[in-house]
C-alpha cells in the first residue's frame, strides 16, 4: 500500500528495514546470525559492502541508509560487530544508494565512495547544476538529525591512515545527478581505477545521463561519458513507453493529482481515447568486467523498465595494453582460493591494495 509520507519513512521506526547476515554453516546450509552478532542499524537499509580498514584480517561492514545516517560496523574477532560510524565517518550522505570501498589514489588504503540519490529529490536541478551538491536546506525534522552531520550529495572519503578519513568529493569532481549503484574498474588501463555511476530517475522526470569518471592519477576524476561513448545512448534513445492511459472519461482523480503535483499538466486535456505515457530511461546498477575476454573492461547496466545496456570497450583493439589473468586453485574445502591476497608491482608503480579474486570475475574482498 502506497503511503503519502513514504519519503518520511526514516522517521518511523516501525517501518525500518534491517539487513540480514547469513552465516555459511557448510553443506549448502545458512543460518541467520544477525541478532547474535549485534547487527541492528537504524533506518531503511539498502546497499552494503565490506573492507578491512585495520588490516587485521577481519572484514568490517558498511550499511547504507536510504534516508538518514549510514552505519559502519567493526568486526570483533568474528564474534560480534560494534558500530563505530561516528569515529570514522561523522559526516555522511543523507539519502545513500550505492557504496564501494576502493583505492582511488593507489596509496594502499581502501577509500570509501557513497552515492546519494535522495538528496537530489529535494528540488529540481538544471543541467548546469548537476555537478553541485543539493542546493536545498531541509529541516532537522525531515533529516532526522542535525544538518551539519549530513552531506547532501556524493561522498568520497580519502583514507589517510590511522583510522582518519577526509571527505574530498567536490575536490575530486565525483558529483553527479540522480545516482544509484556504481562500479569501479581501470577502464583505460592506466593503473588507476575509474568510476561508472548508473543514474537517472525515470517517470516523471527528464532524462539523466550515466556518469563515467576517469581517474586522473588520483588527482581528479574527469567527466568522460560522452568522450568514451557511454552517452548519448545508441540511436539517441532517452525514453520508453511507460503505461497506457484511457482518456475517454478524463484523467482518473488519483493520477490527476499526481500529474498536477509533478508535471503541472493534465495529459488527457484536449485528448480522448487511449494514449501512451512515456518516461525517461534510467540505469539503476552496473558491473564492470571483461565480457569478451580481450583484456579490456566492459560495462553492463541494469536499467529500470527497459533492457540492459552492454557497453563493449574497444580499447584492446585500438592500442596495446598489458593485462594478466589469474586463476586461483585452492585446497579443500576452499577450492576456489577465496580470500587470497595479491599484491602487484609494475616497475616504479605498484598497487599494494589487497585484491581478492573469485572465479571468472576479479572482485574486491578482504585480506586473507
Amino acid at each position: 500500500m502506497g503511503l503519502r509520507d513514504a519519503f518520511h519513512g526514516h522517521l518511523f521506526p516501525e517501518r525500518f528495514e534491517y539487513p540480514v547476515l547469513y552465516k555459511n554453516m557448510g553443506n549448502d546450509k545458512f543460518k541467520d546470525v544477525t541478532a547474535d552478532v549485534g547487527l541492528h542499524p537504524r533506518g531503511w537499509c539498502g546497499d552494503a559492502t565490506f573492507a578491512d580498514l585495520k588490516g587485521d584480517g577481519w572484514p568490517k561492514l558498511m550499511f547504507l541508509d536510504m534516508m538518514g545516517h549510514q552505519h559502519y560496523y567493526e568486526n570483533e574477532g568474528g564474534k560480534t560487530f560494534v558500530e563505530k560510524t561516528d569515529e570514522y565517518f561523522p559526516q555522511n550522505p543523507f539519502g545513500a544508494m550505492g557504496v564501494k570501498f576502493f583505492d582511488y589514489d593507489n596509496d594502499g588504503r581502501p577509500d570509501l565512495f557513497i552515492t546519494d540519490m535522495h538528496s537530489d529529490m529535494f528540488q529540481d536541478a538544471a543541467p548546469d547544476e548537476e555537478k553541485l551538491k543539493s542546493l536545498a536546506h531541509p529541516t532537522v525534522e525531515l533529516l532526522g538529525g542535525p544538518p551539519e552531520s549530513f552531506i547532501l550529495g556524493r561522498a568520497l572519503c580519502d583514507n589517510l591512515g590511522d583510522g582518519k578519513f577526509e571527505e574530498v568529493s567536490d575536490k575530486m569532481n565525483v558529483e553527479n545527478y540522480w545516482p544509484w549503484g556504481m562500479s569501479v574498474g581501470d577502464l583505460n588501463a592506466d593503473g588507476w581505477e575509474d568510476i561508472f555511476i548508473a543514474s537517472g530517475m525515470s517517470f516523471p522526470y527528464r532524462y539523466g545521463i550515466n556518469s563515467l569518471l576517469l581517474n586522473n592519477r588520483g588527482e581528479k576524476f574527469l567527466d568522460a561519458e560522452s568522450l568514451l561513448g557511454v552517452e548519448p545512448r545508441r540511436d539517441g534513445r532517452t525514453h520508453t513507453p511507460w503505461f497506457e492511459l484511457d482518456c475517454s472519461q478524463g484523467t482518473p482523480d488519483g493520477l490527476l493529482n499526481l500529474f498536477h503535483t509533478l508535471l503541472w499538466v493534465d495529459p488527457c486535456s484536449g485528448r480522448s481515447g487511449k494514449i501512451v505515457i512515456s518516461a525517461s530511461i534510467s540505469s539503476r546498477s552496473s558491473v564492470i568486467f571483461d565480457l569478451d575476454n580481450d583484456g579490456d573492461l566492459d560495462i553492463v547496466t541494469n536499467d529500470f523498465n527497459s533492457e540492459p545496456m552492454l557497453l563493449i570497450s574497444d580499447l584492446a583493439q585500438t592500442r596495446q595494453i598489458h593485462w594478466l589473468r589469474i586463476v586461483l586453485r585452492g585446497t579443500k574445502p576452499n577450492r576456489n582460493g577465496l580470500g587470497t591476497s595479491l599484491r602487484v608491482h609494475a616497475g616504479a608503480a605498484h598497487d599494494s591494495t589487497p585484491r581478492t579474486l573469485q572465479p571468472a570475475l576479479a572482485r574486491r574482498a578482504r585480506n586473507s
